[in-house]
């Protein structure tokens, strides 16, 4: 059970927004031009897009994308992730950083799933809760992208 009032939900959206934009913009300027590269990159730019329609909507005040130290519990470090896979310490390139970057997006889509899934059940205001139904639907959309393209990766090297 979320253990917040609306507006804190709508703040801990747009934190996590921002965290995984910045994440999806850093892999799309590591992986380039490629396929992954744009991948990346489109969900750098659909973050962008959710940030603003949080901020918009509600006046929520873009600056507070990085209040967090009351939300943590409620977000997903892609950072620590990163790391945990190597990613960031080695700054790995190739097939691999490909998968597991693709592997930390997952994560990050499945986590904002999940919250905007018990948010919307947690709000009592219809077009808060039509927002959150909304951004759950688009994160499984990016979700089932990246599903997609992992399904297409050649095999790891065993």
């Amino acid at each position: 059970m979320i253990d917040l009032n609306e507006i804190e939900i709508l703040r801990v959206a747009l934190a996590h927004e921002e965290r995984a934009r910045a994440f999806y913009a850093r892999m799309a300027d590591r992986h380039g031009d490629s396929t992954a590269g744009d991948i990346f990159a489109f969900l750098s730019r659909e973050e962008e897009g959710h940030i603003r329609r949080i901020t918009s909507r509600y006046g929520i005040t873009e600056f507070e994308k990085t209040w967090e130290e009351k939300f943590l519990p409620y977000l997903i470090d892609l950072d620590r992730l990163a790391w945990k896979e190597g990613l960031e310490a080695q700054y790995m390139t190739g097939p691999e950083a490909v998968r597991r970057s693709l592997g930390i997006a997952r994560k990050a889509e499945s986590h904002a799933i999940a919250f905007y899934s018990q948010s919307g059940e947690a709000v009592e205001d219809k077009k808060t809760k039509a927002l959150l139904a909304e951004l759950e639907e688009e994160e499984r959309n990016h979700l089932a992208k990246i599903e997609g393209y992992l399904a297409d990766l050649p095999p790891a090297p065993l």
